[in-house]
C-alpha cells in the first residue's frame, strides 16, 4: 500500500492554516493551550521563533529575549534533525504555493536554475532584508508569509477584514499571481528568507553525519535500484525542481521533505528511501 504522502501533507497544512484561523477565538475564550503566530509560537509552554525574525530583532539594534532566542533554537534544532519538514509539512504558505502551481498543470514550464543559483537569490533578497531593516523598514517580517497568513487571523480579530486583504492581497496574493502564470513556486526556491536558514540547519545536521542523522528522516538513493532509464519521474514531481537521484541524496538546503519522490518511486525498485 502506497503511502500518500501528498495527502498528507495537505491535510497537515491545512490543518495549521485552520489552526490559526481559529485561534483567536479560541484564545479569547480562554484556551491558551497554543498561542502566538509562526513569528513566535508557543505551544503547551514550548516555543518555537522564526530565524528572520531574530535576525531583524538583532539588525534592528533590539535586544531579543530569552524567550525569542530559546523559541528560534527550537526551530533551527527541529530542521537539524529532521531537514525542512516545516516547509513540507507545516507551512501555510507552501499549500498554496503548490495548489496555484497544480492549477496551472502541464502548461507549466520545467525549470531550468540550478541550485546555486537558488541560494546565491535566497541570499541576497536576506541581505536585502536585513538592509532594509537597518534603513528602518521591517522587511523581515513582511518577508515571512508563513508568518503573515497566521497572523492575518489574529489582526482581522482585532482591526477588522481592512487589514486581512491588505496583508494577503498585496504581499502572498501577488507573488501566487506570479506563481500561477510562471507555473513555477518562485518565493519558496528563490527568496523565502525562512526556507534559507531552516535549510542551512538541515545542512549542517548531513554535515555532522550520523549526529544529524539520529532521528533524522533524509531521502536516500540506491542507484543499484534504479530502473529508470531517461525521464526521471522522481524528479519530475518535485515542485521544488530538486534532483533526489544524486549521491547522499537530494540537497538538504533545498529538500523540503515532502517524501513525494518517494512516493513516485514505490513499485519501481524502491530506490527511494527515507534514510535510517
Amino acid at each position: 500500500m502506497k503511502i500518500r504522502f501528498s495527502l498528507l501533507r495537505h491535510l497537515s497544512r491545512g490543518g495549521v492554516l485552520a489552526l490559526f484561523c481559529a485561534l483567536p477565538w479560541l484564545n479569547a475564550a480562554g484556551m491558551h493551550g497554543i498561542s502566538g503566530s509562526l513569528f513566535a509560537l508557543d505551544i503547551f509552554g514550548w516555543p518555537f521563533g522564526d530565524p528572520a525574525a531574530l535576525l531583524q530583532a538583532l539588525a534592528g539594534g533590539a535586544t531579543p529575549s530569552v524567550r525569542l532566542l530559546w523559541g528560534v533554537g527550537s526551530s533551527l534544532v527541529l530542521a537539524f534533525f529532521l531537514g525542512r519538514v516545516f516547509c513540507g509539512w507545516l507551512c501555510p504558505y507552501g499549500l498554496f504555493s503548490e495548489a496555484v502551481v497544480a492549477l496551472r498543470g502541464k502548461a507549466a514550464r520545467r525549470g531550468t536554475a540550478t541550485g546555486r543559483t537558488e541560494l546565491f537569490s535566497r541570499i541576497a533578497v536576506l541581505a536585502l532584508g536585513i538592509g532594509l531593516v537597518f534603513c528602518g523598514y521591517p522587511a523581515l517580517t513582511a518577508l515571512s508569509f508563513p508568518g503573515t497568513l497566521s497572523l492575518a487571523p489574529l489582526m482581522t480579530f482585532l482591526d477588522g477584514p481592512g487589514r486581512l486583504l491588505f496583508d494577503l492581497l498585496v504581499f502572498p496574493g501577488t507573488v501566487l499571481l506570479l506563481e500561477f502564470l510562471s507555473g513555477e513556486r518562485l518565493w519558496c526556491r528563490f527568496c523565502c528568507p525562512q526556507g534559507l536558514l531552516l535549510g542551512a540547519a538541515a545542512w549542517l545536521g548531513a554535515r555532522c553525519g550520523r549526529l544529524g542523522r539520529i532521528w533524522s528522516l533524509p531521502v536516500r538513493w540506491q542507484a543499484g535500484s534504479c530502473s529508470c532509464k531517461g525521464e526521471q519521474p522522481c524528479g519530475a514531481v518535485c515542485t521544488l525542481r530538486v534532483q533526489p537521484r544524486r549521491k547522499g541524496g537530494p540537497d538538504p538546503l533545498r529538500c523540503s521533505r515532502c517524501g513525494d519522490c518517494i512516493q513516485t518511486c514505490a513499485g519501481k525498485g524502491k530506490a527511494l528511501t527515507w534514510m535510517r
